[in-house]
């Protein structure tokens, strides 16, 4: 029933919808590493959350490979193909960094930093921005707009933190600690970057949109 009611969807609210899915998605596995960091679990509770950031990231392939081949099936887009495979493509990648930053977590055995989880909560702040402007990009533009400004402003706080943490890490001595810490706000950066970038696209999606 689910996928009939997506075949009968206009071509631009199927794009749109599926859009909406894969940011939703997004939040909830950005959402789950916050709980990661602050809660620091142990035992079952850990390898539960670890499970449930597994499934969400193969959700989140699911829906970017559905808008794939979509895109493919579709001869005329409502929306800018390369927009739309582009957003698309960066919301994938924040939620696989969110993925590979819990699970370097664990695999370094290193303890969140609080800068860590600062830069996760900006992050979390990005994706809910992220998944509101996408919603309204399309009906509400000024509105998607305030969003997009939102995801911006989150995007300039993780870089803030991220160049004040590595900053930090030149008062320490233990190399491999060192090594372990940066690979994890490497990870965090980069997703900062693909929000930016995703807000980027939503932003020419409404000006294309309006012109």
């Amino acid at each position: 029933m689910k996928r009939l009611k997506e075949i009968l969807l206009p071509r631009e609210n199927r794009f749109v919808q599926y859009l909406i899915q894969q940011a939703e998605v997004t939040v909830q596995g950005v959402r789950v590493l916050h709980r990661f960091v602050t809660e620091r679990p142990q035992g079952e509770d850990r390898d539960e959350q670890i499970v449930r950031m597994s499934d969400l990231e193969k959700q989140g392939d699911d829906i970017r490979r559905l808008i794939i081949q979509e895109l493919l099936d579709t001869f005329v887009t409502p929306i800018d193909r390369e927009d739309i495979y582009n957003l698309s493509r960066s919301v994938d990648d924040i939620l696989d960094y969110a993925d590979s930053t819990i699970k370097e977590l664990v695999l370094y055995h290193v303890d969140p930093t609080p800068e860590m989880v600062d830069m996760v909560a900006a992050l979390y702040d990005g994706v809910v921005a992220l998944r509101q402007a996408i919603q309204y990009m399309v009906d509400e533009p000024r509105r998607a707009v305030q969003h997009i400004v939102a995801a911006k402003k989150a995007e300039n706080r993780i870089e803030d933190l991220y160049r004040r943490a590595n900053a930090d890490l030149f008062d320490l001595t233990d190399m491999h600690h060192i090594f372990k810490v940066r690979e994890v706000y490497r990870h965090l950066s980069n997703s900062a970057d693909r929000a930016d970038e995703a807000a980027d696209v939503i932003g020419s999606i409404v000006i294309k949109g309006n012109v």
